[in-house]
């Protein structure tokens, strides 16, 4: 463990020595935390203050969901010496991105809608209140039109900004939905696919699980498919008898995506090609277009 910082080596070694002389990789990519995967097992480790509740918010988030769903979700420790920090035995598998998603067979595009939607199912159907009592907190609005779109007539072109217009007017008409419990970071960057036998192994990273819109939470699996968000919407409408108003979802999904464009201060050009890919998406299908 050479590369890894003294503090985390050292948390590591003091909760488990026989891991010392272990290879271990050093992720620092997460927001809230880097993380050390060592011996089959990942700890993290918060980077600011504010990250160690959050860390602590996630293991209680989980110990409510993990008896509650059928797909798997990291068994979270929590670790309070030498320093807080979280420790779980690794979910077999790696990311899954749009091109990896689109290479898929349509058995496999099914199944994993199928693990999908019922897994949203399960995990609405934990009761608000117990999630709120643990300390689930509502899932913040985007900021507005007002806000939002003073800044996009800077960064986007000029071809996209009607569609913007259009986005946040439509998201300002959006009924009001009932609450759930959700996970709400439901893309592929948090799954723990198999991609030689193309299945969906589990799920993990729910720092971010809070109360929220229910179509909300479909709209984080649009960042890797709209066809992957379609097949899970039709299972879960099926065993739970709520349908999905997919051209709801379509709109949050635009307006995520332009306001993320809106907060960032770096890889603009990526967020301008990922709102750009989205408007295109919604304009092919005539029962979601603006």
């Amino acid at each position: 463990m050479s590369d890894i910082p003294d503090e985390y080596r050292g948390a590591i070694a003091a909760s488990h020595p026989e891991l010392s002389d272990r290879p271990a990789i050093l992720h620092t990519r997460g927001w809230d935390s880097d993380a050390v995967e060592v011996g089959g097992t990942i700890f993290k480790f918060p980077k600011r203050p504010e990250a160690v509740e959050r860390l602590r918010r996630e293991v209680r988030f989980l110990a409510l969901i993990r008896p509650r769903v059928r797909l798997t979700v990291p068994d979270m420790v929590l670790r309070e010496t030498p320093r807080v920090f979280s420790e779980h035995r690794m979910i077999p598998g790696t990311i899954i991105e749009t091109a990896g998603y689109d290479a898929l067979s349509e058995a496999q595009k099914q199944a994993m809608g199928e693990t999908l939607g019922q897994f949203y199912a399960e995990l609405h159907a934990i009761p608000v209140a117990d999630a709120i009592a643990i300390g689930a907190e509502p899932k913040p609005e985007w900021p507005g039109a007002d806000e939002v779109l003073p800044i996009l007539r800077e960064r986007l072109p000029a071809a996209m900004r009607d569609y913007a217009r259009k986005a946040f007017a439509a998201y300002a008409e959006l009924p009001t939905e009932d609450q759930v419990f959700g996970y709400f970071d439901g893309h592929g960057w948090n799954m723990a696919f198999d991609h030689q036998s193309g299945v969906l192994n589990g799920v993990y990273d729910f720092a971010d699980a809070a109360i929220g819109p229910r179509s909300r939470e479909f709209t984080y699996s649009n960042l890797t498919s709209g066809d992957l968000t379609e097949r899970i919407v039709s299972v879960y409408a099926r065993l739970t008898g709520h349908a999905i108003d997919l051209r709801a979802v379509a709109i949050r999904t635009a307006v995520q995506g332009l306001s993320e464009l809106a907060e960032e201060s770096s890889d603009i050009e990526m967020f301008v090609a990922g709102a750009t890919r989205w408007r295109d998406y919604v304009q092919s299908k005539s029962d979601l277009r603006l």
